[in-house]
């Protein structure tokens, strides 16, 4: 530990040296009795100094990485190695300035007796990236309370708090999408499902020949089955500047949880055979930092696929978005609440549209702050096209304006689902999989 001692004893030694050299000056001998009294003050307080602690500081960050939105439980433990007890200890976390205690407190005070440990205990909300920790301000009192020793501890343990999108349960879709994992196409050919028969024809595998058939008839014909490919779906991620807003100061952005939202879901689509492509609103193509198709508007396109290229893409896309999201961010109302974004546009969705087949399924990640979501929305509807929309909500209560944006984002997520949309109004308040599994 770093730091030093200080005390409350500075009226007293001047009172002292005031009384004696008065008495010294005037030959009183009253004066030399009363600095008696700031004498004895300053011996209780000498007697009563506070002993060098004998602690030793350990935190615990659980879990770390978090996903954007999780809570994480920091643990400060406290533990006096000495053989004294220390009778007033207080301790304050480093808690890094750009993080904000959830629930919990990151202050302690307590006594400690030999051989025995003291906790604190605070959650936190942190947004995408990495904090580093400082050494707690440990402050220790005398039992008169008269003298304080201020150290800075140094801590044992995690001193390193990561929040990243990759992480987190992968939440299940099956029942939201019409197609999930490798799926039946309507053409016979290669499989494990009977699609019909055919004559046999030179070259045919000997498997797939109808021997039961040409036992009973004599004829030779060859079986055909469903052929099987994998499932498109493609996510739309809304990283707009209406979203680049938290629930409260220090808490991930809107963008931050749909960036989040969209990964995981990818992730999951992926593992189950599934083909998946990305587009994205609210980022210009020449920020992304691997060469990638655009549309018109300049908004970024991955092409459905599943290889690894396509996933670098997809990466690539998405730490743009959060990129982005890390400049200003408002805890008020959003900031283009007409759906007036230049990022996004009636003719962009026509032209995404015409990139869409009619069997690609769509993840829109939104947080459903203005009207452009709903017209993207009920134009993917309208053209066939099954939708789900994971929509994060960063609104709240505590004013008016927040009220009524909460009213209005209810009313959208209404029309939505009258569209015949799936929509999953995410409280961030819980985890991502079991707001979609409360959605199913």
């Amino acid at each position: 530990m770093t730091g030093g001692v200080t005390g409350r004893t500075d009226a007293a030694v001047l009172a002292a040296i005031t009384l004696v050299v008065l008495g010294a000056v005037f030959g009183n001998a009253a004066l030399f009795v009363a600095a008696a009294v700031p004498v004895s003050v300053l011996s209780v307080n000498w007697l009563a100094r506070p002993p060098a602690p004998d602690v030793t500081v350990e935190r615990r960050i659980d879990p770390s990485p978090v996903a954007p939105g999780d809570r994480t439980e920091v643990t400060l433990t406290v533990h006096n190695e000495g053989d004294t007890t220390v009778s007033d200890a207080r301790f304050v976390d480093g808690v890094p300035a750009e993080l904000s205690v959830a629930s919990g407190t990151p202050r302690g005070c307590f006594a400690i007796r030999p051989g025995e440990s003291e906790s604190i205990s605070y959650e936190i909300v942190p947004r995408h990236g990495r904090y580093e920790f400082g050494d707690p301000v440990a402050r220790f009192r005398s039992l008169s309370g008269a003298a304080v020793r201020t150290e800075r501890a140094a801590v044992v343990g995690d001193t390193m708090l990561s929040c990243r999108r990759d992480v987190g349960d992968v939440p299940s879709l099956e029942g939201s999408l019409r197609r999930v994992g490798i799926q039946p196409t309507d053409s016979g050919g290669t499989g494990i499902q009977f699609h019909s028969t055919r004559e046999y024809r030179p070259g045919d595998g000997i498997r797939r020949i109808d021997w039961r058939r040409l036992a009973k008839t004599g004829d030779l014909t060859t079986v055909k089955f469903n052929e099987t490919s994998a499932a498109e779906t493609v996510a739309i991620v809304d990283g707009r500047p209406s979203g680049r807003r938290a629930r409260a100061s220090g808490y991930p952005t809107a963008t931050e949880l749909a960036a989040y939202a969209a990964d995981r879901t990818i992730a999951h689509l992926v593992s189950t055979g599934n083909d998946v492509g990305l587009y994205a609103l609210g980022v210009a193509g020449e920020t992304v930092d691997v060469p990638i198709l655009t549309d018109e508007g300049g908004h970024p396109w991955v092409p459905t696929g599943q290889d690894e290229t396509t996933r670098k893409r997809i990466d690539a896309v998405l730490d743009a978005v959060v990129e982005g999201a890390s400049g200003s961010t408002d805890s008020g109302e959003a900031t283009t609440p007409d759906g007036s974004d230049p990022n996004g546009s009636d003719a962009s969705f026509v032209e995404l549209r015409r990139r869409l087949s009619g069997r690609t399924d769509v993840i829109v990640a939104t947080p459903m702050l203005d009207e452009l979501p709903v017209t993207l929305v009920e134009t993917l509807v309208a053209a066939g096209n099954r939708t789900i929309v994971i929509a994060p909500d960063v609104t709240g209560h505590e004013s008016l304006g927040q009220t009524v944006e909460h009213v209005e984002r209810a009313i959208r997520i209404g029309r939505l689902r009258a569209s015949d949309a799936t929509v999953v109004d995410w409280d961030t308040r819980q985890s991502l999989s079991g707001a979609l599994e409360a959605g199913r």
